[in-house]
């Protein structure tokens, strides 16, 4: 379904765009979720710890996913504003191809460094080694899976169309969880079951997004004739998708040092926050929906030459954001125990991931402004500034994490230092988005 977004209500439009946006988020939410409770319940909570704590690594290869899937949506949006379908064509060839290179080079690196990393500078406990670094290489032979799936899903947001990414998470979380059950439950494979489970999720969904778009959008499949402009466009999507992803995978190292700060302070610590970020994932679907929807949403309205409209959809997306976002907050606090408990957590480690949760809850409103705020910029080409607000949370949170680390703090030292964190790169991008700077970074 193709949809114009350059006309109509503001907020009925990024509303009824970001609705099938959070139902795909929270399907993906819930299969990665699916992997911890299975291993947390049906194997242990020390092999629970060790998925957990390769996290940070996991999320530094989904970053650049996510990022070439930003900045083909950026650039296919207002090519699509500005009625350009050959741009459009071209576009798509370029990010395909950008796909297979990065996941050459990304899948190799994997397999050179995940030992040295993880039990090198992760230094996990004896117990969990083998597991964290088995889970981590087989999760990262699926990385070309989830580049296609991503450039896929950026060319159909950037024609309006977010229902398509339900089909395909729905296709990924069933067959996640019944993988799931019989590679962990039923075959007993551990955590390397859970891991091969996920990586055929993610090439399910990338095959039935690009069935998908095939036939929705028959004209966008690469051809040879796209190739010609491919080099111009690849420029343009490395331009555009760089600064987001690498401020992303900045973002993810420094929360491998936050890990291995985690790691000192024990089992505990570790079990209560792998637990407590997966409930974390779901609080911020509305978040991180709302982010995607006011990108596509302001890329195709900059590229009609409508900053007015782009502004006035921005408002109604905050407040949309910020009232979601509160009303979640205090559900999650209302039943922080109960879900932690999914994942067989007790004692110490249900104690320091209900603190951590319950604080986190309390600012989620904050997050959800720049997060949004983020995809305004992004959405009209002004990609660096938010890049440099998510240096300057991750600088704020490691400086004041590490300093509070030897004090009477303790283990608190990693939640107490998130809330200035948030306030200030929230206040680092909304400067920007008033100074309208922004406008001068339209692609056509």
């Amino acid at each position: 379904m193709k949809q114009d977004m350059t006309e109509g209500a503001e907020r009925r439009q990024i509303l009824a765009f970001s609705l099938p946006i959070m139902g795909a988020n929270l399907l993906q939410v819930l299969y990665n979720l699916v992997d911890s409770v299975i291993v947390g319940n049906f194997v242990s909570s020390t092999a629970l710890g060790a998925v957990g704590l390769t996290g940070s690594l996991t999320w530094l290869l989904v970053t650049i996913c996510t990022g070439l899937g930003a900045g083909t949506n950026i650039a296919a949006a207002q090519f699509f504003g500005a009625k350009k379908k050959q741009d459009i064509q071209e576009t798509a060839a370029a990010a395909y191809l950008l796909a297979l290179i990065l996941a050459a080079a990304v899948t190799l690196l994997c397999f050179l460094l995940a030992k040295p990393v993880i039990w090198g500078f992760l230094q996990p406990p004896e117990e969990m080694r083998t597991d964290s670094l088995v889970y981590f290489l087989v999760y990262s032979s699926g990385i070309l899976f989830q580049l296609l799936y991503n450039v896929t899903y950026g060319i159909l947001r950037a024609h309006g169309d977010s229902r398509g990414a339900l089909l395909f998470l729905l296709i990924s979380a069933v067959l996640n969880l019944a993988l799931d059950s019989l590679f962990v439950i039923v075959f007993h494979w551990g955590v390397a079951g859970a891991a091969v489970a996920t990586v055929i999720a993610q090439a399910g969904s990338a095959i039935a997004s690009m069935i998908y778009l095939g036939r929705l959008f028959p004209d966008l499949i690469p051809r040879r004739s796209y190739l010609a402009g491919c080099r111009r466009r690849m420029g343009v999507l490395l331009r555009l998708s760089t600064p987001i992803a690498f401020q992303s995978m900045v973002s993810a190292l420094g929360f491998m040092v936050l890990q291995r700060l985690v790691n000192t302070f024990g089992s505990p610590s570790i079990e209560g926050y792998a637990a407590m970020q997966k409930i974390e994932q779901i609080a911020h679907i509305p978040s991180n929906s709302f982010n995607v929807a006011i990108a596509s949403f302001v890329g195709q309205n900059v590229g009609a030459g409508k900053p007015d409209r782009a502004r006035r959809g921005y408002r109604a997306t905050v407040g949309m954001g910020v009232a979601i976002s509160v009303f979640l907050g205090i559900l999650v606090i209302l039943l922080d125990e109960p879900a932690l408990s999914l994942f067989n957590i007790a004692g110490e480690s249900m104690r320091r991931g209900r603190e951590h949760l319950d604080l986190l809850m309390v600012f989620i409103w904050v997050n959800t402004i720049t997060n949004i705020t983020c995809g305004f910029l992004q959405g009209t080409g002004d990609v660096k500034i938010p890049a440099a607000s998510g240096f300057v949370n991750l600088g704020v949170r490691l400086a004041l994490s590490y300093l509070l680390a030897g004090t009477a703090v303790s283990f608190r030292c990693v939640y107490v230092s998130m809330p200035p964190a948030w306030i200030l790169s929230c206040l680092f991008v909304v400067f920007r988005y008033r100074s309208g700077k922004w406008k001068k970074y339209r692609l056509v």
